[in-house]
């Protein structure tokens, strides 16, 4: 049976460390050679559109064997909002403002559902960015062959980031995340990230590129990241939570998302018979060391130069 990886995203600075971070983990794997990986850019920290163009310019950086599928432009309902303000107008502060990204060889959400819907397999998903993409996947037969999804996003009992009460991603996209909630009450196997959880990745811009010193990341952090005191790993730690689920903390909530007045907040209660894990804690120090080997298996290169990028004239 084959086995299918979907990395859902909307880079955005730390959606493209996240990637990084994959890449690195799964780079000389014979096992993960056998899987058929996805990156699926949705709307979020910049556009669809853009987000597209930062999805393949990840893959081109980092070596990644997946295709590129172009996802929701906009939210379920209403109109898509932006964070061009922390991640800058490209989403990656600049890095790719002279660089003449072709978007080739990509499919679409649907396509990717009906390519699930009609074959024998099992998908696990990374959601690092708003739902509207997932959506799609959860309102289909395609529901049926999802077999974990990890997702950041939400504020549980923690303030939000965007609101008092909301978090980003939950806020762009309420309607999609209840319908995670709904998935989640049937199979029981949604793990959230939080800001309960992420918070605690805060670190110094310094303290990131000491961990990627020395190696092919580096350079790109050094761009992607410049002009930030510190910043605070949110989709990484995602990325953590996907691989190493016995290293985290969570609890187990019955949970609901407004998706009115106060949209995007998360109302939980922890109960034993909850039907979501939600990730509060991790040990920090293992996440470092995850990083610094992720970034290590990209290379020992000091640039990290896209091969099939060339800058615009």
């Amino acid at each position: 049976m084959k086995e299918k990886i979907i990395f859902d995203c909307d880079p955005g600075i730390d959606d493209a460390i996240a990637l990084a971070l994959f890449s690195g983990t799964i780079k000389n794997s014979k096992e993960w050679e056998k899987k058929d990986i996805y990156i699926v850019a949705t709307w979020g920290n910049v556009s669809g559109e853009q987000t597209l163009k930062n999805s393949i310019l990840c893959r081109e950086i980092f070596g990644l064997p997946a295709r590129v599928v172009r996802g929701m432009q906009k939210p379920i309902e209403g109109e898509p909002i932006h964070a061009k303000k922390i991640h800058g107008e490209d989403g990656l502060r600049g890095f790719s403002k002279n660089l003449e990204i072709k978007i080739e060889n990509v499919i679409d959400i649907k396509e990717l559902k009906e390519e699930i819907e009609n074959e024998e397999c099992k998908v696990e998903v990374i959601a690092t960015g708003p739902l509207s993409s997932l959506y799609v996947l959860l309102d289909s037969k395609s529901r049926e062959k999802i077999e974990r999804i990890v997702w950041m996003g939400g504020a549980f009992f923690h303030d939000g980031n965007i609101t008092p009460y909301a978090e980003f991603n939950s806020y762009c996209d309420p309607v999609a995340v209840e319908k995670l909630f709904e998935f989640a009450k049937e199979k029981k196997s949604v793990f959230v990230v939080p800001l309960d959880a992420t918070s605690k990745t805060q670190m110094k811009r310094s303290e990131l590129l000491q961990i990627a010193e020395g190696t092919y990341i580096y350079e790109f952090l050094e761009k992607i990241t410049e002009g930030l005191g510190t910043i605070t790993l949110h989709d990484p730690l995602a990325v953590f939570s996907f691989f190493f689920p016995d290293e985290v903390k969570y609890f187990v909530s019955v949970s609901r998302v407004d998706t009115k007045a106060f949209r995007g907040k998360i109302s939980s209660i922890i109960s034993p018979n909850g039907f979501l894990k939600v990730i509060y804690d991790f040990n920090i120090e293992k996440f470092k060391s995850f990083m610094k080997k992720a970034f290590e298996e990209l290379g020992k290169e000091k640039t990290a130069k896209p091969k099939k990028l060339r800058k615009k004239e």
